[in-house]
């Protein structure tokens, strides 16, 4: 099952380039995106953060695993790093 990052209105819940797509937009213009989800929600859909969006498919080409969710963030045209969306902090790469 794959859950809301946080807090908003499911914006679209279909099929984009013949894969399926859930879309939410959140406080501040924030949209994140969910990828192969096979939508368990309906667009004008309030979400909380945690709710259950839909089913990850498995495999396709270019996943490494049994299958793999590609998650997106953006405000307005700047796509950003969804990982900010954890409170993990930054991300640092240290030296080898």
């Amino acid at each position: 099952m794959v859950r809301a990052a946080g807090t908003g209105v499911v914006l679209f819940a279909g099929q984009v380039a013949g894969r399926p797509v859930i879309t939410v937009g959140h406080s501040a213009g924030l949209r994140t995106t969910y990828e192969p989800v096979a939508p368990g929600v309906r667009a004008g859909d309030p979400v909380a953060v945690g709710a259950p969006l839909g089913r990850l498919q498995p495999g396709h080409v270019g996943c490494p695993d049994r299958a793999c969710l590609h998650w997106g963030l953006r405000r307005g045209e700047e796509y950003l790093d969804p990982t900010a969306l954890l409170g993990l902090g930054p991300v640092r790469l240290l030296p080898l």
